[in-house]
């Protein structure tokens, strides 16, 4: 891999500062140009949008709340380093960690590289942000509602493995033989490693969240077909990705995928969701009271 490790790591024309600026534009005009492909124009409504949003917001706060908690976890375990790390690590390299290095070996090209981390961390986040707003868009409240609930999901079993069961990415495992083609880019590298410990492999998120966003879209119908063939489509680059990276193991990906599929089944379930969202409407209810009070006032 001396190729790609020598190219991508040349320094960038754009200071990094610059080049969070253009990431974050290029993911705005994403989400307003799949808007625009996806709901149309003419459908698209902003009173509607608000009105969905303000009817939702409970399960925005769990969209947007529940990543939060794995960033705390992050931070914790960047002061408080677990011992297992090693031992864990060993157990998933055994189980077909040198697979992966063949995958890397053999494909040794540099715009197989780029286009790889383009998927890992642009169309990632894309497919984050956009589905929540596209699920407002439409007013659709009972997908958002499952599609809430599976993320919730998710984040409450990753979690507990990323504080319990710390894995290290397959590029910095000295015995895998990768090269970490994600983390020695300049500006995409930094991008992950400013929020990333680089040991919270165990399962894939990527992988969980994308497969779930894709099997909640199916469950949807038809409407959402030309959105979820795009998810079909990023779930197979985003799984090869995370391994031509040096990001993730085999056994990381399976798990990604199993926990995918425990999230749609249970956010499946009408019993799970009337419970839930009993609890939702009655917090809903306290933030309108209050906001009819500070009205009044």
């Amino acid at each position: 891999m001396a190729l790609c490790h020598a190219r991508i790591g040349e320094n960038t024309p754009v200071s990094y500062s610059v080049f969070i600026a253009l990431y974050a534009v290029s993911v705005a005009v994403g989400i307003v140009a799949g808007l625009a492909v996806m709901v149309g124009w003419r459908n698209i409504s902003l009173s509607r949008f608000v009105e969905s949003a303000r009817y939702n917001l409970v399960y925005i706060a769990i969209i947007v709340g529940a990543p939060l908690l794995v960033l705390i976890e992050h931070a914790v375990a960047s002061v408080e380093p677990n011992s297992k790390e090693v031992v864990y690590t060993n157990w998933l390299f055994s189980i077909g960690g040198n697979a992966i290095r063949i995958l890397q070996d053999r494909l040794d090209y540099q715009v197989l590289a780029d286009f790889s981390i383009l998927i890992y961390v642009w169309v990632f986040a894309f497919i984050i942000y956009f589905t929540p707003i596209l699920l407002l868009a439409l007013d659709d409240r009972t997908t958002f509602r499952r599609y809430s609930i599976a993320m919730l999901f998710n984040y409450l079993v990753l979690l507990p493995f990323y504080i319990f069961f710390p894995v290290t990415v397959t590029g910095f495992y000295a015995d895998s033989g990768m090269t970490p083609l994600l983390y020695i880019d300049t500006h995409w590298g930094r991008i992950v490693t400013s929020v990333d410990p680089l040991n919270n492999d165990f399962p894939s998120a990527h992988i969980s969240l994308v497969v779930t966003a894709l099997l909640v879209l199916i469950s949807a119908g038809v409407d959402y077909r030309r959105y979820y063939y795009f998810l079909a489509c990023s779930a197979i680059g985003i799984t090869f990705s995370v391994l031509y990276l040096g990001v993730h193991w085999l056994a990381d990906v399976f798990a990604g995928f199993v926990l995918a599929v425990g999230a749609y089944v249970v956010s499946g379930n009408e019993s799970v969701q009337m419970t839930f969202d009993r609890y939702v409407r009655r917090l809903s209810s306290i933030f309108k009271k209050r906001e009819r009070r500070k009205s009044s006032a």
